[in-house]
């Protein structure tokens, strides 16, 4: 089983919500990145996405919303895009800020890898 999961959540404008990684994280560190995290043992991938999504940002999305995105899950991590969440953004100590991004501004953050061409992928594909 692959040990980590994470999610694109877009907005009804189109816009991806990302975080911002704190400087002492052990995985790219000050980089802004997507809601996600380690599987927990006896936990699914899709599990995994929906527990981490709620403790680091209070939103809740739900599992039959959830597409896995082939194209950019690999051996480490897999990457679902979830169309519907409810709730407000409240993050926690994991991360320092969070934004929802547009596709023309995501270039100016310095991002986790993948994030971007996820969300190209997203906006020609899923919308």
């Amino acid at each position: 089983m692959k040990g980590n999961a994470a999610v694109l959540i877009l907005d009804e404008q189109d816009r991806v919500l990302i975080l911002k990684r704190t400087t002492k994280a052990w995985w790219m560190p000050g980089k802004w990145g997507l809601p996600g995290g380690r599987i927990d043992s006896g936990e699914n991938s899709p599990g995994a996405v929906i527990r981490e999504t709620k403790e680091e940002t209070d939103l809740d999305i739900d599992i039959s919303d959830l597409v896995c995105l082939k194209e950019f899950s690999n051996e480490v991590v897999d990457i679902y895009y979830c169309g519907h969440h409810s709730g407000t953004v409240r993050i926690g100590v994991e991360h320092d800020d969070f934004e929802w991004v547009t596709r023309d501004s995501i270039e100016d953050y310095q991002t986790t890898p993948n994030l971007i061409e996820a969300f190209d992928w997203i906006l020609k594909n899923e919308r």
